[in-house]
């Protein structure tokens, strides 16, 4: 019997979320360097933890970074419907889908 598929194996990685996961590695990775950095001193941390910690800290700040980002998009995304109303974007006044609900999709 095998085991289930992780949840992140279910999910659609669309351009978006590929972005923000490299962002969130790469928040890691300075988290990581920042923890283990010598100028700290005795506040200095070493070990095999270091990593566990750092995606802790940038796991609990993401939401706090994200939410903002994320609130404009919805509301980008509803001025700029993708299939519009009667076929046009009201925003833009074109055919649907405009460029810009285009973008959000990519």
């Amino acid at each position: 019997m095998s085991a289930p598929p992780a949840w992140r194996d279910l999910v659609r990685l669309t351009p978006l979320a590929a972005d923000l996961e490299r962002a969130h590695l790469h928040a890691v990775t300075a988290a990581t360097a920042g923890l283990s950095d010598p100028a700290l001193g005795r506040l200095r941390l070493t070990g095999s933890a270091v990593p566990g910690l750092a995606d802790a800290a940038v796991t609990s700040a993401t939401p706090f970074v994200r939410a903002p980002l994320l609130a404009r998009l919805s509301r980008v995304r509803l001025l700029h419907p993708v299939g519009g109303a009667a076929g046009r974007c009201p925003t833009c006044r074109v055919t649907a889908p405009c460029p810009t609900a285009k973008e959000l999709d990519e």
